[in-house]
């Protein structure tokens, strides 16, 4: 699936260190409310990002997610052999972290493939059994970047659907390599960081999708694992955010106790738990109504129902955190769009009720934190 507060430069920023303020729209009580659109915040595509945090702002927006794209993000993807230095392209990742910090966000940083052919099973471009080992020094060059600058990641995106890791019936297994070695990795090098497992798609979808919770059965197994929390992605497009899908393994906003369940199971079996041995909290990294295409509700439901899953979110206590997916939609037709604003910047009926529901309901506020200036 898938995929300036003050006036300050970035420059002179970075020089001086950054100082988070306390962000004047607020997050949730328990909960932090947080937005991806890598097109417009990290790639600058066809909105300006200056433009886009004063937006997320007025959501009350303390948390920006943002996908480092393995084969994106270095020189030479097709390689068949480790380069002594992949050339990894950070800047418009330094950029964007420390124009978030002048606003008061923080960055989640989810490390996912396509990998590299010199990291694949077939030596191609791709999600076909990665090494976990290669997936080790591409976390660990990433985490000594960013040590101090980002507080969260998560390893992979969307494990159990086959377009992101393959082949499907081993993905369990290779998601649990991939897992321990960037869990392990990133606690090496930067132990005040957490790391968050899973990133699950919904549902079942027959051969394209494993369910969440048949997922995570086997890919802990009898294993014993630890994690900062849980990652998911509750979308359902075609029902209320309070109506069960079918499938009795998925795993939708109206079922976010089937997941609860689950992990309590687990850290009673000392399987998966917080390095503390508490149950896993919930990261709601993904969740959004299309606006174009067959599952597409009219503007009234989908503004109604956005409000009511940030609720539902909102008044569980296991959810840390309730990720909108898309602000600004691309001015060219895509498959997938679950935007706030249309192509021109202006705001849908989704983006003013989920805005007027912050205000009613939020009442934390980001606290006063200062970064490191990026490294060279």
């Amino acid at each position: 699936m898938r995929r300036h507060l003050k006036h300050f430069t970035v420059t002179a920023i970075a020089a001086a260190g950054l100082l988070i303020p306390a962000a004047s729209a607020h997050a949730a009580r328990h909960m932090e409310v947080a937005l991806q659109d890598d097109q417009v915040f990290l790639n600058q595509s066809w909105y300006g990002r200056a433009k886009a945090f004063e937006r997320a702002k007025a959501l009350g927006v303390t948390r920006l997610r943002v996908n480092f794209i393995w084969a994106h993000e270095v020189a030479g993807n097709r390689r068949r052999h480790t380069p002594k230095d992949p050339g990894y392209n950070w800047y418009h990742f330094d950029s964007l972290i420390d124009e978030a910090a002048a606003h008061g966000i923080r960055v989640e940083m989810t490390l996912t493939g396509p990998a590299p052919a010199w990291a694949t099973g077939n030596h191609r471009v791709g999600v076909y059994k990665p090494r976990a080992s290669a997936y080790a020094r591409f976390v660990r060059d990433v985490a000594k970047h960013f040590k101090g600058r980002v507080d969260r990641y998560s390893i992979w995106n969307e494990p159990n659907w086959k377009s992101w890791l393959a082949p499907h019936g081993s993905a369990p297994h290779l998601y649990k390599l991939l897992y321990l070695a960037g869990y392990r990795t990133i606690k090496s090098v930067d132990p005040a960081a957490k790391v968050l497992i899973g990133e699950t798609s919904p549902q079942a979808r027959g051969s394209a999708g494993m369910a969440p919770l048949a997922f995570l059965r086997a890919m802990v197994g009898h294993s014993h694992l630890f994690a900062d929390g849980y990652a998911h992605h509750p979308y359902d497009y075609a029902r209320a955010p309070n109506q069960r899908s079918a499938g009795p393994q998925d795993v939708t906003m109206a079922t976010l106790g089937r997941l609860t369940h689950q992990l309590s199971v687990l850290r009673r079996g000392h399987h998966l738990r917080t390095p503390k041995g508490g149950v896993l909290p919930l990261y709601l990294t993904e969740y959004g109504y299309m606006v174009r295409g067959r599952f597409r509700l009219s503007s009234a439901r989908q503004a109604s129902y956005l409000r009511q899953a940030f609720s539902i979110a909102y008044h569980n206590p296991h959810v840390k955190s309730m990720l909108q997916y898309g602000l600004v939609s691309p001015p060219m037709q895509v498959n997938w769009d679950t935007s706030l604003l249309n192509s021109h910047g202006h705001a849908r009926r989704t983006y003013t009720s989920l805005r007027s529901w912050v205000q009613h309901a939020a009442v934390a506020r980001a606290k006063p934190v200062r970064l490191p200036p990026a490294r060279r």
